[in-house]
């Protein structure tokens, strides 16, 4: 039976799924975040770990005759894909045409629009808009990383609630952690020392700190303003990449997708308040890996 490997490698983690000739998924599973960011000897070492640990744990389930890698921060036509395409042509032993890898988002897109259709936005640990054309031109906008902006991401709303937070500190001592807020902060921080909190911020990846993101979300839940009005800015943040592609393609459908969009109603509620334009609205969270995998199904009969 002819298996594809369908990979979707984000900033919190790589999702890998196995997919056999007819869609079915066989198999799923996943492992530490993998990254097109291979600008040394180390990251690419790591990377080789990553792809390692991945194919240990398929190879248990089939051996797939086709992969296909949407993988964060990589670019098409590039040293690094390159690299990552023979990284996984060597490491399951599969000929270079086998294989497919590209950006992420090229492999979300398709899970929800045809070639040129509508406008994605991701909220996940970074965030983007995006669209492919029919000539599978990319159009992106965003995207450009956390030091720079990547608002309404993960990261972002992590990093405003921090700040949030130190600042009522700083202001009144005590008025901070003891929030809803705080208190769901605190839990995943492990604390509220600023030595420990200066230790998770600076001392892990943006991966890591995407993490607490989920903390604002249950604090939200629990109806805590703070977090409620950071996620409402958060929708409105993502709304401005949507609102820059439709000024420059025109209205077409536009999916909001991601885990971090998925935090509270609120974000999505003010996402769409913001659009310029009356579209189609969609809002249904698609399996990209999924989606890869049963592309790389038909690899097998290209």
């Amino acid at each position: 039976m002819g298996l594809g490997l369908g990979i979707d490698a984000g900033g919190t983690a790589t999702r890998w799924r196995l997919a056999d000739a007819g869609g079915r998924c066989m198999a799923q599973g996943s492992v530490a975040p993998l990254t097109g960011h291979l600008f040394s000897a180390a990251a690419e070492e790591r990377a080789r770990q990553i792809v390692l640990d991945m194919a240990q744990a398929v190879m248990k389930q089939g051996r797939p005759l086709g992969i296909i890698a949407g993988i964060t921060g990589l670019t098409r036509d590039t040293p690094a894909e390159a690299t990552m395409r023979a990284l996984f042509a060597e490491t399951f032993e599969l000929p270079s045409d086998k294989v497919f890898v590209a950006e992420d988002m090229w492999i979300a897109y398709l899970s929800y629009f045809a070639l040129g259709e509508g406008i994605l936005v991701y909220s996940g640990t970074g965030s983007i808009g995006y669209y492919l054309s029919e000539d599978k031109e990319v159009i992106r906008v965003g995207g450009r990383g956390n030091l720079i902006d990547d608002g309404g991401s993960g990261f972002w709303i992590a990093r405003e609630a921090l700040k949030a937070i130190l600042r009522t500190e700083e202001e009144n001592p005590g008025a901070g952690w003891t929030t809803l807020l705080g208190t769901c902060l605190l839990k995943a921080l492990g604390g509220t020392d600023w030595n420990l909190v200066r230790s998770f911020v600076y001392g892990g990846d943006r991966g890591k700190i995407g993490s607490l993101a989920r903390a604002v979300g249950e604090a939200a839940q629990a109806g805590d303003g703070t977090a409620l009005h950071i996620l409402q800015d958060a929708g409105e943040e993502l709304a401005r990449l949507a609102n820059a592609l439709i000024r420059r393609l025109g209205p077409r459908p536009v999916a909001l997708v991601g885990g971090s969009a998925r935090l509270h109603p609120v974000l999505a509620a003010a996402f769409r308040k913001q659009l310029v334009a009356p579209v189609e609205f969609i809002a249904t969270d698609l399996d990209a890996a999924l989606t890869a995998a049963r592309l790389a199904a038909t690899l097998n009969r290209m």
